[in-house]
C-alpha cells in the first residue's frame, strides 16, 4: 500500500513538473515584471490571450503616488490610446473585446515625473480574444488533461515493477482521453469559438489533432500490452509519445 502511495504521489509530482514547464515555456505565457521608481516597486503583467466576457483588464500594482500609464493599440477598430485609471495600490485600464480569435497589438507606457517607461521596449505584444469559458468546463478539461499524463507516467512506473494494473491503467487512460476528444474539448472549444447560441463550428474546429494523436498512441499501446508484446519498452515509447505531444500542444 505504502508504495501505491509513493508511486501515485510521484506520478502526481512528475506531471506538476511538465505542466509548470509548458506554461512558462508556452507562447501564450504573459510578459510580467517589477522595476523600481524612487525606491518602490512597480509590477505589471501582460496577457496575450483574453477570455474575459466583457473587456480584457489590466492592472499594474504600485504604491507610489502621481504615477500615470495607458495603453497604446494597433488596431483598426479600438481607438488608439487607452488611460489607465487610478486605483487602490495601482493603475487599471480596460481594452474593449474584439470577436473571438481576433487580436490586437497594444504596449504599456508608464509616466512619473520626467520619466517614461515603455513595456516592451520598442515592441508590441498580440493579445487574441476568445470566448468566455464557464469555470466548470475549464476544469473539466484540467482534469482530463492532466488526468491523462497522470495516468500515462503510472502505466510507466507500473511497467517497470510489477505490471499488476498496467492493463487496466491502460485501459483508463484511453477512457480519459476518448472523453476529453469526444466530449469536454468539442464543448470548451465551442465555448472558445463563442459558437453558443450563436454558430455550429465546423467539425475540424472541435477536436485536436494533436490530442487525437496521444489517443491513437494509448490505443495501439494498449493492443499490444494485452497481446504481451513487450510491454516495458511500449509503455515506455507510449509515455514518451505522449510527454512530446503534450509540449507541442
Amino acid at each position: 500500500m505504502k508504495k501505491e502511495i509513493i508511486l501515485w504521489l510521484s506520478s502526481l509530482i512528475i506531471v506538476f513538473i511538465l505542466g509548470y514547464l509548458k506554461n512558462v515555456t508556452d507562447k501564450d505565457y504573459p510578459v510580467t515584471g517589477t522595476f523600481g521608481i524612487d525606491g518602490k516597486k512597480v509590477s505589471y503583467k501582460l496577457d496575450k490571450v483574453s477570455y474575459d466576457k466583457k473587456s480584457y483588464k489590466n492592472i499594474i500594482i504600485s504604491d507610489i503616488k502621481g504615477i500615470t500609464a495607458n495603453i497604446l493599440l494597433k488596431n483598426d477598430e479600438l481607438q488608439n490610446k487607452i488611460i489607465y485609471k487610478e486605483i487602490d495600490r495601482g493603475l487599471e485600464a480596460e481594452i474593449p473585446n474584439l470577436e473571438p480569435g481576433k487580436n490586437v497589438e497594444y504596449k504599456v507606457m508608464i509616466s512619473y515625473n520626467d520619466k517614461t517607461f515603455e513595456i516592451p521596449k520598442d515592441d508590441y505584444l498580440t493579445l487574441t480574444f476568445w470566448g468566455s469559458i464557464p469555470t466548470a468546463i475549464i476544469i473539466l478539461n484540467f482534469i482530463f488533461i492532466y488526468g491523462g499524463l497522470v495516468m500515462a507516467i503510472r502505466c510507466l512506473f507500473e511497467s517497470l515493477t510489477k505490471k499488476s494494473y498496467l492493463k487496466k491503467f491502460a485501459i483508463i487512460n484511453c477512457t480519459l482521453f476518448i472523453t476529453l476528444i469526444t466530449i469536454v474539448y468539442p464543448l470548451y472549444n465551442t465555448y472558445k469559438l463563442g459558437a453558443i447560441n450563436h454558430f455550429v463550428p465546423p467539425f475540424g474546429d472541435l477536436i485536436n489533432p494533436l490530442l487525437t494523436a496521444i489517443l491513437f498512441v494509448w490505443i495501439i499501446a494498449t493492443i499490444l500490452i494485452f497481446n504481451k508484446k513487450y510491454p516495458e519498452t511500449v509503455t515506455i515509447v507510449a509515455t514518451a509519445a505522449t510527454i512530446l505531444i503534450y509540449f507541442i500542444f
